[in-house]
């Protein structure tokens, strides 16, 4: 059967099993964000309002050193955040990349989707406009941060950018980017994540989280996925369209995840990665590569109350 069929054929049979309200987030402070945003989904609220506060949670907490505030400096000791959200019923976007001096960066995201006609808007303009729609600035370097760049300076290293592509081994730290996707009870999708990036990057690198595609992406009719891990990398293939697109043509979300790190793979690239997909009909699941050590989990909360999922499954061979 063509693949245009298998497309037809899933889109119909997903429509009308809308399973919503639900909320996934990533990674281990992922219950404490889907307990953010499930009050808002179980009084009838939006999915992009559960979404928004599901990140900020994260983004806010003072140990997270991974998102937001406090999280991981770049090569000259400033920490700057990326971040993008979707509202599915009309496949609007906003994104913001290299954000400096503001904390909740998928709230302003979301003023970039909602107030203006940009999808992405990066770097001091992004904070320029960030203080236009009436955040307020301020450092986002706490006493972990600040110490682990010193140490870092006065070992007098280049930032691992500059070392060769992860074609033998990946030689990055873990990556905690906090995805979200929601369906709320009017059957309607969102999807976002925030991250910090890579530690000690380039001054000016953004990375996968605010491309629509990479780090995140959904379709209204279909589902979401969230990916996390070597930005640098995964950006080059967008992964999480890919899973969407699979999920499209009726592959379950636990092998399209498989299927979106197994063509990076086969291209040679060892990296640590993972991506989590739910579906409309809350059908859920994921994949890792490269993190045999430490794994990787996400958490779906609904009516039914939490669920924690560890994805230790390497791409199929």
């Amino acid at each position: 059967m063509a693949t245009s069929q298998l497309a037809a054929q899933a889109v119909t049979a997903t429509r009308g099993k809308v399973t919503g309200p639900f909320i996934l987030t990533t990674w281990n402070f992922g219950p404490g964000a889907n307990d953010k945003g499930w009050p808002i989904l179980a009084t009838g609220g939006s999915a992009l309002d559960a979404v928004e506060k599901a990140i900020n949670h994260v983004e806010l907490l003072p140990d997270e050193y991974w998102v937001g505030y406090g999280g991981v400096p770049n090569e000259v000791g400033e920490t700057t955040l990326d971040a993008t959200i979707l509202w599915g019923p009309t496949h609007d976007w906003g994104g913001v990349g290299c954000l400096k001096r503001v904390k909740r960066a998928i709230s302003v995201a979301r003023k970039v989707m909602e107030e203006t006609q940009h999808t992405l808007i990066v770097g001091d303009d992004a904070t320029r406009f960030a203080a236009r729609m009436g955040f307020s600035e301020t450092s986002l370097t706490n006493v972990r941060s600040q110490t682990r760049w010193e140490e870092w300076a006065a070992k007098g290293e280049p930032s691992d950018a500059f070392a060769a592509e992860p074609f033998q081994e990946d030689n990055l730290r873990g990556h905690d980017t906090v995805g979200s996707i929601a369906v709320d009870a009017d059957g309607n999708l969102s999807v976002g994540c925030s991250t910090n990036g890579r530690e000690f990057k380039i001054p000016g690198r953004v990375g996968d989280s605010p491309i629509p595609g990479a780090g995140a992406y959904g379709d209204q009719e279909i589902g979401g996925a969230v990916a996390t891990g070597n930005g640098d990398v995964m950006m080059r293939f967008l992964p999480c369209y890919h899973v969407v697109e699979l999920m499209r043509q009726g592959m379950p979300p636990d092998l399209a995840c498989q299927a979106a790190l197994k063509r990076i793979t086969d291209r040679g690239y060892r990296f640590g990665g993972g991506i989590a997909a739910i579906g409309v009909d809350g059908q859920h699941g994921g994949a890792q590569t490269g993190w045999d050590d430490a794994g990787f989990s996400y958490s779906v909360r609904d009516a039914s109350g939490h669920s924690k999922v560890w994805v230790s499954t390497e791409p199929a061979s």
